[in-house]
């Protein structure tokens, strides 16, 4: 199951998806409302449809979310204990996000990211719960957003550093020469994905890219 980052839809995810659908996994990506809701809020959103999938399914699945997508999965892995055989974590700020503390200093910033800026910051960090099951973190190195240069610590991924996305928590880790908002495509960033679920659950077999998956409520 994929989740998509801050303000972003879940066709962001597509070619994840598709890498993933490929190597015989069948794959359902999400969509929430991210910029309206915080992050408990959004896990909440996703619960029912979350839900569902795990009994059609019958077995526990593998979260993967994109930056804000991660701290949402965390919330729910840590929720229900028999939801997830594993999470990955693409350029997810475990630790608050450096971008998020300056932002949110901005009125403007606020009214377009809305209440789940809050969460992202560095100071609200410990209250996102940390799952029992299986973790693995994936973090960029490439920073092509100019904005923060200079203002998030190195290295980085524009928007995440690498202090920030490491959770601490006995997970995989791993880096890629990859920017944030593109992470979930870097091929490195894929076999890494790839890897740690092969570790999780075994595929099914050869299957086609979803060219429909589902989408769970009203994106951002």
């Amino acid at each position: 199951m994929l989740l998509h980052g801050l303000g972003r839809t879940r066709r962001s995810m597509a070619r994840l998806a598709a890498r993933l659908a490929a190597a015989g996994y069948r794959v359902e990506t999400l969509g929430y409302p991210s910029r309206r809701l915080g992050l408990a809020a959004c896990a909440e959103h996703l619960r029912p449809a979350l839900s569902a999938i795990r009994r059609r399914a019958g077995t526990p699945v593998v979260l993967v979310g994109h930056s804000m997508g991660g701290l949402v999965a965390r919330h729910l892995a840590a929720s229900d204990p028999d939801l997830a055989a594993g999470l990955v974590m693409l350029g997810t700020p475990n630790r608050g996000s450096e971008a998020a503390d300056l932002v949110s200093r901005c009125w403007l910033g606020r009214a377009v990211f809305g209440p789940a800026l809050r969460d992202l910051r560095r100071d609200a960090a410990g209250a996102v719960p940390v799952p029992a099951c299986p973790m693995a973190v994936v973090a960029g190195t490439r920073a092509l957003i100019p904005l923060f240069r200079g203002r998030i610590p190195e290295p980085h991924d524009g928007l995440v550093s690498l202090e920030s996305a490491r959770l601490g928590a006995g997970e995989r880790w791993r880096t890629v020469p990859a920017h944030h908002t593109w992470l979930m495509n870097h091929p490195e960033a894929q076999a890494a994905v790839l890897d740690a679920v092969s570790s999780w659950i075994p595929p099914e077999g050869p299957s086609r890219a979803p060219d429909g998956a589902s989408s769970a409520g009203t994106e951002s």
